[in-house]
């Protein structure tokens, strides 16, 4: 195809395109929005988007690469101007939060929507991603050798317990309803930095008897979910999941399910009347397994300090031992009806009080400071805890519940009333 020669009119043109598109992927989902739709309201004709575009995913793609330039364009300007290791870590995760919330509806198709990518833009995406991650380990490795912040975790770990909570906060912001960004910043920087650049705090807490035990635990939920559901019924959630974490809900057939589960189209309906019940039995699954875990592991230890230990460790394992759960029940919810997708929100936001509960508790023990409504401190957490499963690898990174344990020492150090906020 000859290239088309770019002119002025023909960016805004573009511009407009990737806005108009943009706002319906954010309501409606990428896979569930077509271009005449998107021509529609333009008020143009179909034929005449492509002028401009190639497809679909160009405007996916434009939407994505645009912000995420943006974001670490920023972070370079930034690190250039920091006088030091730790105040270069400050200025990338300052610069996070502003540009993301800036844009935040464009990170927000970001996230949810990646994985609908396909290869060649996917790889253009991913090295703007590398180039960040290699922008902050940096810096991050320089204050680590200058004991700037903790030696005794490493650079990777570091990294993704700064920028997780960030990514997470373009799924929960609201302008209007929550802190202004510059306090929402002095937030997110007290809990990394007291998390990450003090001595670790001396715990008697310790993950083994409870990593065993969530294994064991494990078992028998499976083994549980077998005897309610068929053994076919089981594989055919865990198959459908697996599709769905590849290509995205939408994308995905009732015949590719039946066709990787070797058996034919018309045998799923006596498990299923609609696709729609395989995510929405997934999402149930997944938050069910998850918070069965972490009540059992809290069952297992008493005090305060020690159940927070639990509960991280708990949700992370869970989180971890059915990754593909949680990615298909966080990123296809727009895809339920209204009514299922209000009961999966009502499970959620059950699951988040509770978190909230458990750090209102510790507050009031003296174990987690008082100066951070526990609204806030929650969303942080559940940010470095629940945002793992787009990069963890089971053959690079620690075991599920070495890492549950050790992304709860850094959280609970960095909420710690044993160390005085540091301001500025």
């Amino acid at each position: 195809m000859k290239e088309r020669r770019r002119t002025a009119a023909g960016d805004e043109t573009r511009a407009r395109l990737e806005l108009a598109a943009l706002d319906l992927f954010s309501k409606k989902g990428y896979s569930a929005t077509s271009t005449r739709e998107v021509a529609a309201t333009l008020g143009v004709q179909q034929a005449s988007l492509y002028y401009h575009m190639k497809n679909k995913e160009d405007l996916l793609r434009g939407i994505c690469y645009t912000a995420l330039s943006a974001l670490v364009d920023r972070a370079e300007k930034a690190v250039t101007t920091a006088r030091n290791p730790r105040e270069a870590i400050r200025a990338i995760g300052k610069n996070h939060l502003i540009t993301t919330l800036e844009l935040q509806k464009q990170f927000s198709v970001g996230v949810m929507e990646c994985r609908a990518i396909g290869p060649e833009y996917r790889a253009e995406i991913q090295g703007l991603w590398t180039r960040y991650y290699s922008i902050a380990s940096d810096v991050i490795d320089k204050a680590r050798n200058q004991k700037r912040v903790r030696a005794d975790v490493s650079t990777r770990y570091l990294y993704f317990s700064l920028v997780s909570p960030l990514i997470w906060a373009v799924l929960w912001y609201r302008k209007d309803k929550e802190l202004t960004i510059p306090e929402l910043d002095d937030v997110f920087k007290t809990v990394y930095f007291e998390g990450a650049g003090r001595p670790r705090v001396p715990r008697n807490f310790s993950s083994g008897a409870i990593s065993r035990n969530l294994e064991s635990l494990s078992s028998q939920f499976a083994l549980a979910s077998d005897s309610e559901k068929n053994e076919t019924h089981a594989r055919l959630l865990d198959t459908a999941c697996a599709l769905f974490s590849q290509k995205g809900y939408s994308a995905t057939s009732v015949r590719e399910i039946a066709d990787a589960m070797g058996i034919q189209k018309a045998s799923l309906y006596y498990y299923i009347s609609t696709k729609e019940d395989l995510i929405y039995e997934i999402s149930k699954a997944a938050l069910g397994h998850m918070n069965s875990s972490v009540q059992w592991a809290m069952s297992q230890v008493s005090g305060v300090q020690d159940r927070l230990y639990a509960f991280i460790t708990a949700h992370v394992v869970s989180l971890l031992q059915h990754r593909n759960w949680h990615a298909a029940a966080n990123e296809e919810l727009i895809t339920f009806t209204s009514k299922r997708r209000s009961q999966i929100v009502a499970l959620r936001d059950k699951y988040e009080s509770f978190v909230r509960s458990l750090l209102e508790e510790a507050q009031a023990a003296g174990i987690v400071r008082r100066d951070i409504p526990a609204k806030y401190l929650g969303f942080v957490l559940m940010g470095m805890i629940t945002h793992i499963y787009p990069w963890y690898q089971s053959k690079v990174d620690v075991p599920p519940a070495e890492l549950g344990f050790l992304l709860a020492d850094i959280f609970l150090t960095g909420v710690s009333p044993t160390w005085p906020a540091k301001r500025g």
